[in-house]
């Protein structure tokens, strides 16, 4: 496979994107039926690659995976994205890392949604890409053809540090998610505050017109409003508080082990694409540096791409950057080389 095929999927991922979304299936599970949209290729299919969203309040039907899903379609990849509960309900668990895997390992048998019985390959983005990641790890060898991360975390601890402090990054979406998860493990139940946080995440994933958040913080008592303020506006207060309650977390040790990608990162045989954007502020390049070091000793298969071209897990492509395309493109096609079905 040339180059062709990685510029064909920038291309198609960023000037000329389709966000048409798949057509809806059911995956058959141990605990029931499970939504699935299905992109199929126009001519003779190449692979099965299962692409997962990232933690976004679309979930599953989010736009940015479908302009993903069809720009791997055109290619001549069959692709499967499911509806994984715990990353549509932005929930930070390690119960996450066994359902992904469960639904990896399900659309592989599954007659209809994998037909020629291709070895699936997965693409994952951003926070989810680690949870792909560890949940590979788990699975016997061979399970996938080739694995592709953009803006993954390895470290778990250190990635959410960075996220709770980086002054650099407007956004706060991910901010809130870590409140979300981990607040209630110091403070308790606040139907209050968690009220404040969730709306917060809505307007911001929803990218609502007119948020809610302000009639909301209006009409909150006075002390929750600023107990929330100062979570969100004081980095160092934040902080303190979702790292004490991290530690908190009910079998912690345990958690904390399935969560460290790091501890599990040279248990991945299969070609691995890591694909990074240099500037990405809310999980650095530097942790796929650090599960690139970790993986090369025991994967020769594995490309390290870090790129100007990508924030976090989205293409910022414009004409005056367009010679850093070339070595994207190369990683792309690594992971779509690799892909094609056996």
């Amino acid at each position: 496979m040339s180059m062709l095929a990685g510029l064909k999927f920038i291309l198609s991922t960023s000037f000329f994107k389709n966000e048409k979304q798949g057509d809806e299936r059911v995956l058959n599970l141990p605990n029931g039926n499970n939504p699935v949209l299905v992109y199929c290729p126009s001519k003779r299919e190449k692979g099965l690659i299962i692409s997962l969203t990232g933690f976004s309040m679309s979930g599953y039907q989010d736009k940015r995976i479908a302009a993903v899903n069809n720009a791997f379609a055109k290619l001549g990849y069959r692709v499967v994205t499911p509806k994984i509960e715990t990353i549509d309900a932005l929930l930070i668990h390690p119960s996450g890392i066994d359902e992904v895997k469960e639904v990896i390992q399900s659309i592989a048998k599954d007659p209809i949604l994998n037909p020629n019985q291709f070895r699936p390959a997965v693409f994952a983005p951003s926070f989810t890409a680690g949870i792909a990641a560890l949940a590979v790890a788990e699975m016997p060898e061979n399970s996938v053809s080739a694995l592709c991360l953009l803006g993954s975390f390895c470290d778990f601890k250190t990635t959410i540090e960075f996220a709770l402090t980086n002054e650099k990054n407007e956004d706060d979406y991910g901010m809130h998610i870590l409140m979300k998860n981990f607040l209630k493990y110091e403070i308790g139940h606040n139907p209050n505050l968690e009220l404040l946080i969730q709306t917060a995440l809505e307007d911001n994933g929803l990218k609502r017109v007119e948020p809610l958040l302000p009639d909301l913080l209006y009409e909150t008592d006075n002390e929750t409003v600023e107990l929330y303020r100062k979570l969100r506006f004081d980095s160092k207060y934040r902080k303190e508080m979702i790292m004490r309650a991290w530690t908190k977390i009910p079998d912690f040790d345990h958690w904390k082990n399935r969560l460290d990608l790091s501890k599990h990162a040279h248990k991945i045989t299969c070609p691995v694409t890591l694909i990074h954007g240099k500037e990405d502020v809310v999980i650095p390049s530097t942790e796929s540096i650090l599960m690139h070091s970790l993986m090369k000793k025991y994967n020769h298969q594995i490309h390290l791409e870090l790129s100007n071209l990508i924030d976090h897990g989205d293409m910022k492509i414009g004409f005056s950057i367009l010679r850093d395309i070339a070595t994207l493109a190369k990683a792309f096609n690594h992971f779509m080389k690799h892909a094609v079905g056996v």
